[in-house]
């Protein structure tokens, strides 16, 4: 993973965050409704990307893309896939 581990802790902080603020039923429920996509893990994964109101410039001016950033975010919510 090309993400460093401060960035890989902030990322995982802030989804953390979003975890924290709804319950897991909340959470797991709205996995299984992600539908009208090739996958729904990702897509899920993404999803909580954007809910944790992240500052991606952070990782898109330190070189990193979504490719990175996906892997990283699989590693994190591996729980629900």
């Amino acid at each position: 993973m090309k993400m460093s581990k401060q960035q890989f802790g902030e990322l995982c902080n802030a989804i953390d965050g979003v975890m924290s603020k709804h319950s897991l039923s909340i959470i797991t429920k709205h996995r299984q409704n992600v539908k009208y996509v090739r996958n729904q893990f990702v897509s899920f994964c993404w999803s909580m990307f954007h809910a944790s109101k992240f500052d991606c410039s952070k990782l898109y001016n330190a070189g990193l893309n979504d490719n990175h950033i996906e892997t990283a975010l699989k590693r994190i919510l591996s729980d629900f896939e």
